[in-house]
């Protein structure tokens, strides 16, 4: 399921609130693209313990099966006030809720957002 399906009028809309204008040179087209969502964002900015963030790793490398996590893309992106998430462990949640904040953060920064993320604590 594709929680926010990102189309031609969609990119187009938002290239036109962001510059004014619809023809964008390919800079302009990667920059929009890259800012739509936070899973896209993400992959292009954001770094866990100095490597960059991955959902899909492909093969069979044991080394790298904790960075599979292919079920963070569709949470990520899913822009809806409120979620709820029943999970193990140890997945990577706490990081993806940075992120998205990040994101949110430069993706608002013309109004000057300020932003805290706090972890729970059992006292």
């Amino acid at each position: 399921m594709i929680v926010n399906p990102i189309d031609g009028k969609k990119v187009s809309n938002i290239a036109k609130q962001m510059f004014g204008r619809t023809n964008l040179t390919k800079e302009e087209l990667a920059y929009v693209l890259t800012m739509i969502n936070p899973s896209s964002y993400l992959l292009k900015h954001h770094k866990v313990k100095n490597h960059p963030i991955t959902f899909h790793v492909s093969g069979q490398d044991a080394t790298r099966a904790q960075a599979h996590r292919p079920w963070q893309v569709q949470m990520l992106n899913d822009q809806h006030r409120d979620k709820a998430v029943i999970k193990s462990r140890q997945l990577g949640l706490s990081e993806l809720g940075i992120g998205e904040m990040v994101h949110f953060a430069d993706l608002h920064s013309y109004a000057g957002v300020k932003c805290l993320y706090t972890f729970p604590t059992n006292r």
